[in-house]
């Protein structure tokens, strides 16, 4: 099973979004990833800044793929991302929306297409932070279980000095260094249990991070 290549709306919006990302930061991000290819494979990264998309974006166009993000519904309904959003295949996820959004998600798996998500949910507030991680929500679980995916961790550190929570983007000499660090595909523990499944690939994850 074969993560598909990038395609033309995929490339396009990678290079855009990368070239903004690179005017505030110095982005690190290995130079292969690991994957199965004979199983899904979902990647998780954790989420600390709006600038966690653009770099994720350009961490999968960096290996030669395409990947499906679940974003938030909002900000492809509406705002100056939103037709980008949209043209590379985003799945809009809302908590009215939930089992529609897993469900995309799931079907997009099976295909053999890469799904990326930020499990926490949001932007975590400081106090709700252990390790440098917030609590994933269980529906990183449910997807990888229905879909018989394995789990790909990703840390993402550096972009809250680039865009911070509730702020706007700054623009800091030297820039800041964002880096990318991620983990072999991993099997879930449990069959049943999603708060544990979560919180197994969020440890990873906090392992994983520059300084946490």
């Amino acid at each position: 099973m074969q993560p598909i290549e990038k395609h033309r709306n995929f490339r396009a919006a990678a290079k855009i979004l990368t070239t903004a990302a690179k005017l505030g930061a110095r982005i690190d991000v290995p130079s292969r990833i690991t994957l199965d290819r004979n199983r899904p494979c979902l990647l998780c990264a954790n989420h600390r800044s709006l600038l966690d998309l653009c770099v994720s974006l350009a961490a999968v166009d960096n290996f030669g793929l395409s990947c499906r993000f679940l974003v938030r519904a909002d900000l492809m309904e509406s705002g100056p991302g939103a037709s980008l959003l949209q043209s590379i295949g985003c799945i809009p996820a809302s908590r009215d929306a939930r089992e529609e959004a897993e469900a995309t998600a799931i079907e997009t798996l099976g295909q053999g297409h890469l799904v990326g998500m930020m499990p926490e949910g949001g932007i975590p507030k400081g106090q709700n932070l252990v390790d440098g991680v917030g609590p994933a929500r269980p529906g990183l679980s449910r997807i990888a279980l229905a879909a018989d995916a394995l789990v790909v961790p990703i840390a993402i550190s550096g972009t809250e000095h680039v865009w911070p929570r509730g702020g706007m983007p700054l623009v800091r000499i030297p820039r800041p260094t964002v880096r990318v660090r991620i983990a072999p595909p991993m099997e879930l523990p449990s069959a049943t249990d999603h708060e544990a499944n979560s919180a197994a690939v969020m440890a990873v994850i906090s392992e994983l991070l520059d300084g946490r």
